[in-house]
């Protein structure tokens, strides 16, 4: 036979295929972590986006806010504020944020126009509120804190496997408190 003849060797071939093996476990196992690596990243990023959310939501509503209130019951919170409409008349509305540590922890909101009284929920009426989100925890004492004429979010949201994205921020309202029922 001829060299162009000859082909590989069974010695070859099994050199050749034990590299190939070689190699793709390394690639499988870089494949494998960057998914794992992805999959931590985006419940971060989530668990971020979403803390930047609820923290976006306070400010707006108590920075624009003439009055607001801050309960306190049983592991649940409930701010509420009340604010004026944009327009050529005046049209107020509530807003409010309730917090609670069943199942987790979990974040709703609820808006009113024209303003009227927004109570904490009992577990059926939550059907009528907007869920942030869950996977929310106190850092302290509270959720919603005040002090001072400023009301403080301080709040742990899950991340997953990774540790927890942790929330504080003060806000202070514009205006003085003024009284008035609708919300409160």
């Amino acid at each position: 036979m001829t060299d162009a003849e000859s082909g590989f060797t069974l010695i070859e071939l099994l050199v050749y295929m034990s590299f190939a093996v070689v190699v793709l476990v390394i690639i499988g196992g870089m494949l494998i972590s960057s998914v794992g690596i992805e999959r931590d990243v985006r419940s971060t990023t989530e668990a971020t986006d979403l803390g930047q959310l609820i923290s976006r939501s306070v400010q707006v509503g108590v920075r624009n806010a003439s009055q607001v209130s801050l309960q306190n019951s049983d592991g649940a919170q409930l701010l509420v504020v009340r604010t004026a409409g944009r327009g050529a008349t005046v049209v107020w509305s509530c807003q409010a944020w309730f917090y609670t540590s069943d199942s987790g922890g979990s974040l709703y909101t609820k808006r009113t126009t024209p303003a009227s009284h927004i109570a904490a929920p009992v577990s059926a009426d939550l059907d009528s509120w907007i869920k942030l989100g869950v996977g929310v925890s106190t850092t302290g004492a509270a959720v919603f804190g005040g002090v001072n004429d400023r009301i403080t979010v301080d709040l742990n949201l899950a991340a997953g496997a990774q540790d927890d994205v942790v929330v504080n921020t003060t806000v202070t309202p514009r205006t003085l408190a003024t009284v008035g029922a609708p919300c409160l």
